[in-house]
């Protein structure tokens, strides 16, 4: 998946976490760019890691979509992490 980041910590410090989703803040003349790379990447996340989403699942995403890049950028690795120790 594309949108997943190379590094999926665990993060030590918000500059780590920081450092993996720089391309979701680097189109600032694209309204929506931000959210729509926090989306995909926590779409993605749930996805490479098995988990089904209903629907409330998926409106609590989208509030999450609204959060800084870095946030969802740990939200991510705790999924994949998870799925990881899980399998």
């Amino acid at each position: 998946m594309k949108n997943l980041p190379a590094d999926i910590g665990p993060y030590e410090t918000e500059q780590q976490a920081a450092d993996t989703c720089r391309d979701a803040y680097g189109h600032p003349h694209v309204p929506g760019h931000m959210r729509a790379t926090n989306r995909a990447r926590l779409t993605d996340a749930c996805e490479a890691a098995g988990v089904e989403l209903g629907a409330y699942d998926m409106h609590v995403l989208e509030w999450m979509t609204r959060w800084e890049p870095e946030v969802c950028a740990v939200v991510v690795g705790l999924v994949l992490r998870g799925a990881g120790e899980a399998r």
